[in-house]
């Protein structure tokens, strides 16, 4: 091998970790996060904001940080500068920083100390540091000459789980260690002064039945408490434990997560902690759970960290999120549920409905026709009015608006309403619109312009009436303005209605689940095919119609809707709709939620989300003043109101289900839910809105390994977008600021969602730009096509689009849309759109199959392992890509793609590698004078590599196709025109590179950490020697082969040949390695350590001449590289 040890080009240096957050700790006004080896610096009080300040890069080296301890100073203060021990797994570092307002700078920093032995606590003693190490022994360290001052070990020599150092002196020196035997070890270290051997225990503590993870010791109380791989968290009480000999009781045992708890911590006041279940609980001293925060998604919250001046908890997940969350009294806590005692004898009448108007007004109407109002601040019951009429059977609704805005319609079994204003009630109007029953009423509000009443009647009726009032506001006035028809169903009412915000359509839900689109001020058209043409039915032509409408109307009138989407939410109806930021959102209780849009007149559907675990019933969608979205629904008996930002349910009451007359109302001053229960009206409350006063310091990834990492493209801000850097690294390379460039990334995940991420080229962040959540199972293989600019414009600073398919478990595969474009209200100042265009799920497809009961069904279990696209030259209008894609059942399937995406469809199948095929890869062919070809190259577990010819299989009247044994089953592709047998297992990572000489680079990493390199001629027969000009079919041949055996440690999952010189290779073994290719087998040129554990993909790109090569990382995390060419 060649010599190479002063050659270190290319070298790669990190650029950006998205790592769970392992350590935190509050130092002043500051907080200090660890993640992987890097240091988060927040301020906590800058301008009454909170941001990050700086990112120190590496500063443990290989070693993941698991805490910091900090110095005490004589006089308290640690606003200026602070000497901070950091620590994890077996390294040590003591840096000394000292902050301003807004800046941050490094003082002093040491050496990195590696330890014999894992480090599990750290303890500041009059200037030097004590370490509690892994096998039960206790380290003195001089941290300024980085020496070795005491080694004193424990006669239990056992491993330890966890450990508490406790005093500020030597002598007076407490370890209190957490024992693989489920025990607490109490002994001091400083009792080895006296004879040099061992000390043994002074006391051994029993009582948790697992591991002890954790342990936090308050000397004013005297309290101990821990945390263990039991669920549980004891609280023991210990007094002094600096005292040998004390007694130790245990005074709680509580109970309250559903998985591992892997932290603890005490306050004053309060106990914290934290586990697997991504809960984040808060206990009083006596055991009883008082809060408890919930947002973090994944396998964990792994570090806490508490400001009992500010009354702060902030956590730090797996899903590499940092969230603080306010102590009870310190946010808005809910009121809770209260009855609001209506049953009296002075009123007769069982209620019927309820509902409120704003927050502080509460209207309820019972079976006698008595319309009661209540006032929450004034806490007392008012009758309004009384009409016979509505008793027995009576619909209630509010208007919408502002509090006070005061009007309410009621609706009766005989086409009767009655509009009531809340203040002068004696002012309500009567009409009678129909001579049957109403099924439902819906009010619609523009602004303050315009407010219409929806009333739903017999026969799918639904008149439409214009609500005014008089200048001097005590006079209403109802008008007719039309009436619309709904189209044919069983159950044949509306549900809900809103103003699209130009004010030219209603868009309407019904109850058959589908979405309609009204003429908002329409007039009668001149012709029958006019848009929004007038529907006449008369009642013999639609019996039954309406479903039990209790009468139908001898002539069924009214405007058809211009545009329909039938059953969108399935047969359990719409519940709402809403319209924001140019889209409607619409709910229903098939548990999830749609965004659409209008285009042209016509309804088209985006895309679709579902909400949390367990709520079938979403019945409603609010937007906040932050432009955030809270979904209200039901979960059970509960009534939820969840945060898909967050992923957090602000607010749960146990309200007995939605089948019930319910009532939800939200202002910026206070949230309410009412609900009938036991004859009475339940009234709950919750102060601050929706949401929960926490903040988000740092926005989680994923949940779950991420498996699959895809360059979009490059977006380019314009200088109006520009803003300064939020940190302040120590050191820049020439070059390193590059250009003003976003790369956009789509990663997919364990976790089932694929989320699409804007990494600037100049800050060295990351922002979520949004996150899809179609899949039922993890999501393994994403693939990108018709990438380019919003409008087929030129100009980068336009944006971008492209079309992403998505595959994973459950043999499911998905077709959406991006479009990213600027947008100057986000933190990242771009905005992504996202559009569901297609699915597929090979289940599905066997159910529609008309002899499937002769026909073996497909597993459900197939995984999809891998996606490559296939652009053909077929000149065929509206036909997209193939997409290829490798099964786990052995299938090699080719799916076409149509209509920009918007049909998806199975193609052709082959069962040639009868093992998992992991990896399918395409390549094109161009040589002078003859056409362009694609192919495929196929990967299985038996290190077997496939290759097709797609261009012959695929041409029209090709023979080449094997037609199907029965109908309705796919095309056999055949057998490979070339098969290789490159490495003993499975083949994880795959990719080939032309060369200038038109053949083909192909290079493939193993599980067995082995890479094979060879280079591919395509050849083509000569015309004289083929029969005819379809038989011509290319011929493969391999001129050169290489294997290096030993490349990697572990399996090379990564793998990119970046030019016929420089390949690039990541492997679990946490290395990216460079490879110089072109002078025989591939030379070692040099590596790079990373901290991602578990690599599942990579994927390397260039970016500019300035800036070099960018390569994202995905496993357990997301990490940036980038080098120099």
């Amino acid at each position: 091998m060649e010599a190479l040890g002063d050659y270190v080009w290319p070298r790669a240096t990190s650029e950006l970790i998205l790592l769970p957050v392992t350590g935190l700790e509050c130092v002043g006004d500051r907080l200090l996060a660890g993640e992987g080896p890097d240091v988060l610096v927040y301020s906590l009080d800058f301008g009454g904001h909170l941001r990050m300040m700086k990112r120190v890069q590496n500063l443990l080296g290989y070693y993941l940080i698991h805490g910091f301890r900090v110095r005490p100073e004589p006089k308290g203060d640690l606003d200026s500068e602070a000497m901070i021990a950091v620590f994890g797994s077996k390294g040590l570092r003591v840096v000394k920083i000292s902050w301003s307002q807004s800046h941050l700078r490094e003082l002093w920093r040491s050496g990195l100390w590696n330890m014999s032995d894992w480090i599990w606590d750290v303890r500041w003693l009059e200037g030097n540091v004590a370490l509690a190490l892994g096998h039960n022994s206790v380290v003195l360290y001089d941290p300024v000459i980085g020496c070795m001052l005491q080694d004193v070990p424990c006669t239990d020599r056992c491993t330890l789980s966890s450990a508490c150092l406790i005093g500020d002196t030597w002598k007076e020196l407490t370890i209190v260690a957490g024992a693989v035997s489920n025990q607490l070890l109490v002994w001091y270290p400083a009792a080895a002064l006296t004879d040099n051997k061992p000390v043994a225990p002074d006391r051994r503590v029993s009582g948790h039945v697992g591991v002890i993870f954790s342990m936090s010791y308050l000397e004013s109380k005297g309290l101990l408490a821990t945390a263990s791989e039991d669920r549980s968290v004891r609280i023991w009480k210990v007094g002094d434990l600096r005292v040998p000999g004390g007694r130790v009781q245990n005074i709680g045992h509580c109970f309250g997560h559903s998985a591992r708890v892997w932290q603890v911590k005490l306050l004053e006041n309060y106990l914290i902690s934290a586990g697997e279940d991504c809960v984040c609980l808060v206990w009083s001293h006596e055991g009883e759970i008082l809060q408890a925060f919930r947002g973090h998604q994944g396998r964990g919250i792994r570090a806490i960290a508490a400001h009992e001046r500010q009354a702060w908890v902030i956590t730090g997940g797996d899903d590499s999120g940092i969230r603080l969350w306010h102590l009870v009294g310190r946010g808005n806590p809910g009121l809770g549920v209260s009855a609001l005692c209506f049953k009296s004898p002075s009123r007769p009448g069982a209620l019927k409905a309820v509902t409120l108007a704003g927050s502080w007004r509460l209207l309820a109407v019972t079976d006698t026709g008595a319309l009661y109002l209540y006032d929450v601040e004034v806490k007392c019951w008012e009758q309004l009015l009384e009409d016979k009429r509505f008793q027995s059977y009576c619909l209630l609704e509010a208007a919408p608006g502002p509090e006070g805005f005061g009007l309410c319609a009621l609706a009766n079994g005989e086409g009767r309403i009655k509009v009531v204003p809340i203040n002068t009630p004696t002012a309500a109007v009567d009409q009678t619109l129909f001579h049957g029953k109403i099924h439902s009423l819906s009010w619609a509000l523009r602004g303050f312009e315009e407010l219409l009443l929806l009333v739903s009647g017999p026969g799918g009726v639904v008149a439409c009436l214009e609500i005014s009032a008089s200048p001097s506001g005590k006079a209403i006035f109802v008008k007719e303005r039309c009436r619309y028809l709904l189209p044919q169903c069983k159950q044949r009412w509306h549900t809900c209605s809103a103003f699209l915000p130009t004010g030219d359509f209603l868009v309407c839900g019904d109850r058959r689940g589908s979405v309609l689109l009204f003429p908002a001020r329409p007039s009668l058209p001149k012709d029958p095919g006019a848009e929004g043409k007038l529907l006449a039915l008369t009642g013999a032509e639609t019996p039954g119609a309406g479903g039990g409408s209790g009468g139908d109307e001898n002539a069924a009138t009214g405007l058809g809707p211009v545009s329909t989407l039938h059953s969108l939410h399935g047969k359990q109806g719409v519940t709402s709709v809403t319209c924001h930021g140019g889209y409607i959102y619409s709910t229903g209780r098939d548990g999830s939620y749609y965004q659409l849009f209008v285009r042209d007149g016509q309804l088209h559907p985006a895309l679709r989300q579902k909400s949390c675990r367990g709520m079938n019933w979403v019945a409603g969608l609010r937007i906040m003043p932050d432009g955030s979205m809270v979904i209200l629904g039901f979960h059970a008996n509960e009534f939820v109101v969840w945060s898909p930002r967050s992923h957090e349910k602000s607010h749960i009451i146990n309200c007995g289900g939605g089948h019930r007359s319910w009532a939800f109302s939200d202002t910026e001053a206070a949230m309410a839910f009412a609900y009938l229960k036991d004859g009475d009206v339940m009234l709950y409350q919750a102060l601050g809105g929706c949401t929960r006063p926490h903040v988000i310091l740092r926005e989680g990834l994923h949940g779950r390994e991420i498996t699959c990492v895809k360059r979009v493209g490059t977006v380019t801000l314009g200088p109006e977008f520009e803003e300064p850097s939020l940190e302040y690294p120590d050191y820049l390379e020439p070059g390193s600021e590059g250009p003003g460039l976003i790369d956009i990334v789509i990663t997919c995940s364990e976790d089932t969602t694929v989320c699409v991420l804007a990494l600037p080229t100049t800050t060295g962040s990351a922002h979520a730009l949004t996150s899809v959540c179609n899949h039922l199972s993890s999501v393994r293989a994403v693939a990108v096509w018709g990438t380019g600019t919003p409008s087929n414009l030129k100009d980068p600073q336009a944006g971008l689009t492209a079309h992403v398919v998505s595959a994973g478990g459950r043999a499911e595969m998905h077709c959406f849309s991006i479009m990213v474009t600027p947008d100057p209200s986000t933190p990242s100042h771009l905005a992504c759109h996202v559009m569901h265009l297609s699915s597929h799920r090979l289940d599905e497809y066997w159910d529609r199959q008309r002899n499937r009961h002769r026909m073996v069904k497909v597993d459900p279990e197939t995984r999809y392992m891998s996606l490559a696209i296939c652009e053909l030259d077929l000149d065929r209008p509206g036909l997209g890509p193939v997409v290829a894609a490798a099964c786990s059942d052995g299938a090699l399937r080719l799916f076409l793609l149509q209509d920009s995406g918007r049909i998806l469809q199975l193609l052709a199948e082959t069962f040639h590698h009868q093992r998992c095929v992991l990896k399918v890869h395409s390549f094109t062919h161009e040589a002078p004078n003859q056409r362009r070809r694609l192919f495929l190259c196929s990967a299985a577990t038996d290190g077997n590599l496939a290759f097709w010819d797609l261009t012959t299989l695929l041409d029209r009247g090709s023979t080449a196709l094997e037609p199907p044994t029965q109908p309705g089953l796919p095309y056999q592709l055949g057998t490979p025109c070339m098969t290789l047998q490159a490495h003993s297992c499975g083949v994880n990572s795959l990719h080939t590179l032309p060369t200038p000489e038109g053949h083909h680079l192909v290079a493939s990493g193993s599980e067995d950490g082995s890479l094979h390199v060879f280079v591919l001629a395509v050849e083509m027969p000569e015309l004289k020697d083929a029969v005819g000009e379809g038989e011509l079919v290319p011929q493969l041949r391999i001129l050169e082969e290489y294997s290096v055996p030993c490349a990697h440690a572990a399996h090379v999952t990564g793998l990119k040949i970046l030019s016929p010189s420089l390949m690039v290779s990541a492997s679990i073994d946490q290395r990216l390695t460079f490879w110089r290719l072109g002078h025989g087998e591939p030379t070692f040129m040099n590596s790079t350590v990373y901290h991602v554990p578990d690599v599942a993909d990579m994927d390397c790109w260039p970016v500019s001449p300035e800036f070099g090569h960018r390569c994202a990382l995905g496993g357990q995390g997301l990490e940036i590289y980038n080098w120099y060419d």
